[in-house]
């Protein structure tokens, strides 16, 4: 019952990570007028946490249904690939050293999460594909960081002006 309840946090979590991204974009690269593409990022997340909470994923089953599995990933996959998009692009376009491989980071993440979901119940050592997974996230924090080191601005006070203090 536990395992399940951590993995539906997990959910979630991993979810806000990744519009905690797309703002480490939006302020890096001073992106202007995305409102639409705000509203998309905001939508995708929330109706991911929304499926999250669907008591029909039986997250604290032995038997949860592979269904909602896909379910809930359709709206998230979607939002790694728009994160993915964004900083290869703006990464190549401003010849940013510094986040030239993060993009490269969410794919692996991406690669070795979604063969857990779709096999990891029929085929168990499938699940260690998570090590990896986590890894790349590890990876994507660490470009963060070392682009930030140095700034006497921490990422709270930057995500809070470049966002929500205008």
């Amino acid at each position: 019952m536990a395992l399940g309840i951590g993995k539906m946090i997990t959910s979630v979590t991993m979810t806000l990570f990744y519009v905690l991204l797309y703002y480490v974009w939006h302020i890096r690269y001073q992106a202007e007028n995305k409102k639409g593409l705000t509203i998309a990022v905001w939508g995708l997340a929330i109706l991911r946490i929304v499926l999250c909470l669907m008591p029909q994923n039986a997250w604290t089953s032995a038997e949860a249904p592979l269904s909602w599995g896909i379910f809930r990933n359709i709206p998230f996959t979607i939002l790694g690939v728009i994160i993915v998009i964004l900083f290869y692009r703006s990464a190549k376009a401003e010849q940013d050293e510094a986040f030239r491989f993060l993009w490269l980071a969410v794919v692996i993440s991406f690669a070795c999460y979604i063969p857990v979901v779709l096999f990891a119940d029929p085929v168990p050592p499938v699940g260690m594909l998570m090590i990896p997974k986590t890894c790349a996230y590890v990876w994507v924090v660490l470009i963060g960081y070392r682009a930030m080191k140095g700034s006497n601005r921490s990422l709270i006070l930057l995500l809070l002006d470049g966002c929500f203090i205008k």
